[in-house]
């Protein structure tokens, strides 16, 4: 097999992917481009991701990118891979997770650079007390959602059914995550779908059903806390950095408005949370104020830290948010149609991050 094939196939364990990047690191020259350093937000298909943890970190070596978070939904599985496939392309890999929450418009994320750190709290099992009864509760969750399809859809006048064999023939590596089920039914009735008028992609496909609690999504049922909070306060006993991903959720999901988001803001920051990632794809024009989404959630940054000056002060962080599924449109360290900021895309960042981590576990 091709090493571009081998170094991204989730039939192979890591290590036989890791020897690939090392003939494809000895062989390869960076012939693609970024419009950031450092990309603090992509998934891998330990989650959602269709690309393995190596040919992540491979796609930002071609692309000249310096930094790369993998925070895949949940889970910490493809940090270790993440960590040496980093080493052989010299690119710097910063450990991280996206927790979902109670909360449709919030989920957080969790830096952890300081990777000395990271490798001795998932060498003792730290994690596993929070990761493996969310896995479980996941899997029932997600099983519910798959049944619910055929009836959902009929209301809509579609037929439609996720099978066995669709799940082996469209995922890389199963289904764990909502947005699986959203990539499924794309891939196997995409064109169906925008014809109907249904959705246009995959993901309008995934606000407009997939997470929606009148068609698909289902509650987790779990005997843990799952607030936004209680995540916060758990990555930071960990001594990881807590942050608010892809503040926008919260008006697209949730309707908030700015003086409500930026009470989010405040609210988590007193819970111990640490950066806001304030660039992101799905920053647009704010409907309120007709600035820039990014400029906004930067100035909320700002505000924070000057109205807090004895609070430890919120950092930026970015987010391409690319999981390379089929139809998503997204670019490693780019976004859509490459709309993220350089400037917030910076390895300043990651130095930031790194200090504050270690400021923090003295």
């Amino acid at each position: 097999m091709n090493d571009l094939n081998l170094i991204n196939d989730f039939r192979v364990n890591a290590e036989t992917r890791l020897q690939a990047a090392k003939r494809l690191a000895a062989a390869y020259t960076p012939d693609m481009s970024a419009v950031c350093e450092a990309d603090l937000h992509s998934h891998s298909f330990y989650s959602d991701g269709y690309n393995s943890p190596s040919m992540l970190v491979f796609e930002a070596f071609r692309r000249c990118m310096r930094a790369l978070a993998i925070s895949d939904h949940d889970v910490f599985d493809g940090q270790g891979e993440a960590i040496e496939a980093g080493k052989i392309f010299g690119v710097r890999v910063v450990p991280a997770v996206e927790f979902y929450t109670d909360r449709p418009g919030i989920e957080i994320l969790g830096f952890f650079p300081n990777v000395e750190h990271f490798l001795k709290l998932s060498g003792l099992g730290v994690f596993a007390d929070v990761v493996e009864p969310i896995r479980e509760a996941k899997q029932i969750q997600l099983n519910g959602m798959l049944a619910r399809i055929p009836d959902c859809f009929s209301r809509l006048g579609f037929h439609a059914e996720i099978l066995d064999e669709d799940i082996a023939r469209y995922l890389r590596n199963g289904i764990s995550t909502k947005g699986d089920i959203s990539v499924v039914m794309w891939q196997k009735y995409g064109r169906e779908l925008a014809v109907a008028g249904i959705a246009a992609d995959v993901k309008d496909f995934q606000a407009r059903y997939t997470t929606r609690d009148e068609y698909l999504n289902l509650p987790l049922k779990i005997d843990m806390n799952l607030s936004p909070e209680a995540f916060v306060q758990r990555i930071r006993q960990w001594g990881g950095l807590p942050g608010l991903a892809h503040p926008t959720e919260l008006r697209n999901k949730e309707g908030l408005g700015n003086g409500s988001l930026y009470q989010v803001i405040c609210d988590l920051a007193a819970a111990g949370m640490q950066c806001i990632e304030v660039d992101g794809w799905r920053n647009g024009i704010c409907p309120e104020t007709g600035m820039r989404q990014t400029e906004l959630f930067e100035m909320m940054r700002i505000r924070y830290n000057t109205e807090h000056p004895y609070a430890v002060p919120l950092l930026a962080t970015n987010g391409g948010d690319s999981h390379n599924q089929p139809g998503e449109g997204l670019e490693l360290g780019c976004g859509r149609n490459r709309n993220l900021h350089p400037e917030f895309g910076k390895f300043s960042e990651v130095i930031a991050l790194d200090r504050r981590q270690r400021m923090l576990l003295l």
